[in-house]
């Protein structure tokens, strides 16, 4: 398998690696806060595997799709410090996802539906479709309790000329309240430069 991969955590994981081609020493991976990691290359068999760069054990495992070359792995630590780390991948190829569109990745747990610059709008749980966005978008999620509707999130979206946008959807910070946390990643696909 030959891949070209971003990485990316919404909260830190600590030390993570991976070895590139088989017979290579591991190489570190490096997460941002707020964008997609530099970009890697691997060469080797499938799944692609995430080890500690110590002892080389191993974090998580990430099953690539058929016909994936470019991929955004998203890695989510399981509550229990020592269960493996949950994986998402995104095909990240720009005929996939190009400039000027808006994936959503609904992790919130929460049945949402809402508006995106006024058009009607319902999240699936996990990755959602990519969409058309103008570059000034309002994005408006609502979810349901107990026939009540509570806003979920609402955000506005500025893309540059040639950036397009991935939105993670993550559980609200405490249990019992709807307010989604999310992070933002904005990137230009064809200058493969992340802010």
């Amino acid at each position: 398998m030959t891949l070209r991969f971003t990485v990316f955590s919404p909260r830190p994981l600590g030390e993570a690696a991976y070895v590139a081609a088989p017979g290579q020493a591991p190489t570190r991976l490096r997460f941002y806060p707020l964008a997609r990691s530099p970009r890697y290359d691997y060469r080797g068999p499938a799944p692609l595997r995430f080890i500690a760069p110590r002892d080389r054990a191993l974090l998580a495992e990430a099953e690539i799709p058929a016909g994936v070359a470019h991929a955004l792995i998203v890695l989510l630590p399981e509550e229990k410090a020592d269960g493996p780390w949950r994986t998402i991948v995104l095909d990240d190829g720009e005929m996939r996802f190009r400039a000027g569109q808006l994936v959503l990745v609904n992790l919130s747990g929460l049945e949402l539906e809402g508006t995106l610059n006024e058009r009607p709008l319902k999240p699936q749980p996990g990755p959602n479709s990519a969409l058309p966005v103008p570059r000034t978008s309002q994005l408006v999620l609502r979810t349901v309790s107990r026939g009540a509707s509570y806003q979920a999130l609402a955000t506005d979206l500025n893309l540059a000329e040639g950036e397009r946008a991935l939105l993670l959807l993550l559980p609200p910070l405490r249990s019992g309240t709807f307010a989604v946390q999310h992070r933002l990643l904005v990137d230009r696909p064809a200058a493969r430069v992340s802010r």
